[in-house]
């Protein structure tokens, strides 16, 4: 399974990435990858994002449909 995030305004900055599931500091990770501190820091405790799995083969499905 491979796990997705998707921070606010995160298209705007290459998201949805998917996320290492070892990942301890997520708000760290997220600034690590191009997401601004700035836009965490403006909302909060309102920062919220949206995570969701996809399995492994359901890649490679899309890829091959392409």
């Amino acid at each position: 399974m491979t796990r997705y995030i998707d921070p606010p305004s995160g298209w705007m900055f290459g998201f949805p990435k998917p996320i290492p599931k070892d990942t301890k500091d997520v708000r760290e990770w997220l600034i690590q990858n191009g997401y601004p501190e700035k836009l965490i820091d403006e909302l909060g405790d309102h920062f919220y994002c949206r995570h969701w799995e996809r399995p492994d083969d359901e890649e490679t499905k899309t890829e091959d449909n392409e």
